[in-house]
């Protein structure tokens, strides 16, 4: 139901209470944001993320609903997913004191990731879903330092 950007806006709007996980791959693929993303287009991302409580870990491209995040011609995809973890996650703890948000690593076996001819997978998913968790743990270590750092 929240697979639409523009439709889960609109739901935001009508349920002002509703708390939302984040899984933006959807939102990229089905609007089909130009990289770089627009000011506009981020702002309504932002939005979203300025209501996620759960985190959804997978990158995507305009294309793709899930990219190998090892191969070159996808850190591009790479890096705006972790600028979006981040805003997200620094949003999260503006609005919640206590317990870290959920965070889901989440990649798809066969048939939803990118196959080769013969339908195996072009990457090992698993090493892929550890390094993804890693980006994404030294975020959040990064943003605790820098927190404490400030608050002695």
């Amino acid at each position: 139901m929240t697979t639409d950007l523009l439709f889960t806006l609109d739901l935001m709007d009508q349920v002002p209470e509703m708390r939302l996980l984040a899984d933006l791959s959807h939102f990229l693929v089905s609007c089909e944001f130009w990289y770089p993303i627009s000011d506009e287009d981020e702002a309504l991302v932002r939005r979203v993320l300025d209501r996620t409580w759960a985190f959804h870990g997978r990158v995507a491209s305009r294309e793709q609903i899930q990219v190998e995040i090892t191969f070159a011609q996808h850190k591009i995809w790479l890096d705006l997913f972790l600028g979006w973890s981040k805003y997200g996650f620094k949003s999260w703890k503006t609005r919640c004191c206590g317990c870290p948000p959920h965070l889901r690593m989440r990649t798809w076996p066969q048939p939803y990731a990118i196959s080769d001819r013969l339908g195996n997978d072009t990457t090992d998913r698993w090493q892929e879903a550890v390094l993804l968790k890693s980006l994404v743990r030294a975020i959040c270590l990064r943003r605790r330092r820098t927190m404490s750092s400030r608050h002695p």
